[in-house]
């Protein structure tokens, strides 16, 4: 034990060397803790937010299936395949009129962008008879897509399913049950996406800023104590 010109205990060079080395790996176990329980608390909110999504986007698109069933009956009840191969054009002209006001988005906000279409089908052939929509004519399953996979000898309506996308291929069939025309209608996804993951992005980021916040916090008050002490030495020092 040694005392200083204060009369203060002064502890040897080891001992101070041997408490600044406790001190560090102190702080550097605090330091994995934090980074751990960082991940953790990411990882954790990441997993719930993202299934929660999901849970959301299932929901949406079986709205959208509800939407495409209804689809399906509309244009069934309403397009007459004898008028299409009678005057195809202008059959195209009247059902563009009809199709879109029954079709009609009456929703102010909607995370899907609705295409339809109707052709003309004959020898294997389609020829386009209108359009609506984001989709370009070419984009259309019923365009490529072999018509094996979506023609069959009931003419029943056909739903491809995509990531991004969902459609429903109608075959329309004139009295003799010969297909004349195909329409479909095409939901595409992309924009609800975009806000799933946008709304991810936001969460998380809150996540880390309130995380960063706490360890800033925790940093503080661990080191003002510290500092307020060795400035009461200082000053008691001085003063002898």
């Amino acid at each position: 034990m040694v005392l200083n010109s204060y009369g203060r205990i002064v502890l040897p060079v080891e001992n101070r060397a041997n408490a600044q080395s406790e001190v560090l790996n102190r702080v550097i176990r605090t330091v994995i803790l934090i980074i751990v329980s960082l991940m953790l608390s990411i990882l954790s909110v990441s997993f719930a937010v993202h299934h929660m999504r999901l849970q959301f986007e299932e929901e949406f698109r079986s709205i959208s299936d509800n939407k495409i069933t209804n689809v399906c009956d509309v244009v069934r009840r309403s397009i007459d395949g004898d008028e299409i191969a009678a005057d195809p054009q202008s059959a195209a002209v009247k059902y563009d009129s009809v199709i879109s006001l029954m079709l009609a988005d009456t929703s102010t906000r909607s995370y899907t962008a609705e295409s339809y279409g109707l052709f003309y089908y004959s020898d294997g052939r389609l020829s386009v008879l209108m359009n609506h929509g984001a989709e370009p004519p070419e984009s259309f399953e019923v365009a490529s897509k072999d018509i094996s996979e979506w023609l069959n000898a009931a003419n029943e309506p056909t739903v491809i399913k995509e990531d991004a996308s969902e459609s429903v291929i109608i075959p329309v069939a004139d009295s003799s049950g010969r297909c004349v025309a195909v329409f479909e209608y095409k939901l595409n996804f992309n924009d609800l996406k975009v806000m799933g993951n946008g709304f991810e992005g936001k969460i998380i980021k809150a996540v880390i800023i309130a995380v960063a916040a706490g360890i800033v916090v925790y940093i503080i008050q661990l080191l003002i104590p510290k500092f307020l002490f060795r400035e009461s030495r200082s000053t008691q020092g001085g003063t002898l």
